[in-house]
């Protein structure tokens, strides 16, 4: 057995973070369940494919683990090996009638992604869609599982185990089954009453212990502690909407849903960003304000700016790839600025603010009170309710094609949550392409071609932006930086009278009048003394 054959150790007890998003589920309007949906050249050999799974879920055990969690809130709830684990359950497929376009593909997968995931199950499941006949594809999977089981790390982990980069490999050997664990709700909280007195100790230890290190650093460093203090107010700030207002038209909210979906090189947008010393995703938000500026012009209203929520990595080195370990940060993309260039610099800017504060993780601060709230108010508690219209995230991809089952895989849309706001992208990348998912709201954005539409002209002025960019340059040799320069600006000089001829003539006009002008002064000047 290889190393990455070797069991995943994701841990068994469930953060308040991630308890909070399995509580989450139950309500559709706070639901995080998200998607990936891939399109292969060849229908994948269903017998392998179960296998590859199969074996996947012996490895990544959190595909074959459920939560159980106590019935009153003593001990924190626990991921149990499934005693009752069914992979036809979780496993099927399905043949849609006639031929199924991308379109047909996106609407099944709605409709999927509208029914809840079993809580008494393992939170996943997929499906491989036969008869899809689209852009070179044959056929689809459709992935659907709980954001409490993993987050994007989690997500790329598996993504190692379960897709290869050849397209013929051999197999592998089978992992034995993993121990299932019987546990309920009741023996779970029975444990906890018998251990309580103990853990009542040990609880009052951890505080005595960070109290008195909070002190003892209050007197070692009373400054400093000033400054942590007075840093997590700052971080709080940037993890809340700015005071921006919400836009006018995008406040609708349903329990309906459509996805959106959009694809480009990774150069193109990358080259726009690198030629303006910005980043990839830098690029990403400032394309997404201009789709927000044509939408909303499209719909007769001007707005100056919206307010998009943005994921933020917070895993140490020392966390599991399990779990969630990740902030929230609100930053204000300005809208109304047609320039995509002054659009990227200032997100920029308010996105290293937003990163320099992601220490300050709000949501591990309240997540261990409001993961226990009851569910009628629990659903009532979302990013769309604090004042923020989008949510984008920007999940890392492969470099190189991937395969399953024998099976490339053409595209790779990924497909995030929706919780309260009124549209959820997100970008991956494989093989040199970006693909990008909209999970919409379409109470909030009622023209769906108008929305297609302002997507493209999003993304095509920030890449048009990078290519009438001049290309970034390495440094000069030594010796030759100086005639270089001279030459750029001989260059740049040229091209500037090319372009506005009027401002330089009459420049020169002026000198020249003015000189002839103190020319002729001068002159007078002279015969004047020469007479006396």
């Amino acid at each position: 057995m290889t190393d990455i054959d070797a069991r995943l150790d994701w841990g068994s007890e469930l953060s308040s973070f991630d308890y909070l998003m399995f509580r989450s589920d139950l309500d559709v309007r706070s639901r995080t369940t998200v998607m990936s949906i891939e399109t292969f050249d060849v229908v994948p050999d269903w017998d392998r494919l179960r296998w590859e799974v199969d074996r996947v879920s012996r490895v990544a055990l959190r595909l074959r683990q459920r939560v159980v969690a106590p019935v009153i809130p003593l001990t924190a709830p626990r991921w149990v090996v499934d005693p009752d684990f069914d992979l036809d359950y979780h496993l099927r497929r399905v043949q849609l009638p006639g031929t199924t376009t991308i379109r047909q593909l996106l609407d099944f997968a709605q409709t999927m992604f509208h029914d809840p995931l079993d809580p008494n199950r393992p939170l996943w499941e997929a499906v491989l869609v036969e008869g899809l006949d689209d852009d070179g594809a044959r056929a689809a999977m459709i992935w659907k599982l709980s954001h409490a089981t993993i987050d994007g790390v989690g997500g790329m982990v598996i993504d190692h185990l379960l897709r290869t980069d050849h397209r013929d490999t051999q197999r592998p050997a089978m992992p034995p089954l993993p121990v299932p664990e019987d546990l309920t709700s009741v023996e779970l909280t029975r444990r906890a009453v018998r251990r309580l007195p103990l853990g009542l100790a040990a609880s009052a230890v951890r505080r005595m212990r960070a109290a008195g290190g909070l002190a003892g650093r209050a007197m070692r460093d009373p400054a400093g502690t000033l400054g942590s203090v007075q840093q997590a107010v700052h971080a709080a700030r940037h993890a809340l909407p700015s005071g921006t207002e919400p836009s006018p038209i995008l406040r609708g909210r349903s329990l309906q849903r459509r996805f959106e979906i959009y694809d480009l090189p990774l150069a193109d947008l990358r080259n726009a960003a690198r030629a303006h010393q910005c980043s990839l995703n830098d690029a990403y938000l400032a394309a997404i304000g201009g789709a927000m500026r044509h939408y909303h012009e499209g719909m007769g209203v001007d707005i100056d700016a919206i307010t998009v929520g943005m994921p933020i990595n917070v895993r140490s080195a020392t966390d599991p790839a399990g779990g969630n370990q990740w902030s929230a940060a609100a930053i204000t993309v300005p809208v109304a600025d047609t320039d995509p260039v002054s659009r990227m610099a200032t997100i920029r800017q308010r996105v290293i603010t937003a990163r320099s504060d992601a220490g300050f993780n709000l949501i591990g601060l309240v997540s261990p009170v409001t993961a226990w709230l009851p569910r009628s108010v629990l659903a009532s508690i979302n990013v769309g309710s604090v004042g923020i219209d989008l949510q984008a995230s920007n999940v890392p991809g492969s470099p190189v094609p991937r395969y399953m089952a024998g099976a490339r895989i053409v595209r790779q849309i990924p497909i995030g949550p929706l919780p309260g706001v009124a549209m959820m992208a997100t970008m991956t990348s494989m093989a040199g392409r970006l693909f990008l998912g909209f999970n919409v709201d379409p109470a909030a954005f009622t023209d769906a071609e108008l929305l297609r539409s302002s997507l493209r002209a999003g993304f095509d002025e920030v890449v048009a932006a990078g290519r009438s960019a001049e290309p970034v340059r390495a440094p000069d040799p030594a010796g030759t930086s100086s005639r270089h320069r001279a030459k750029r600006a001989a260059t740049k000089q040229t091209a500037t009278k090319a372009t506005k001829p009027a401002k330089p003539v009459k420049a020169a006009q002026r000198g020249a009048t003015r000189q002839a002008t103190g020319a002729t002064r001068t002159t007078t000047r002279s015969r004047r003394r020469t007479s006396r």
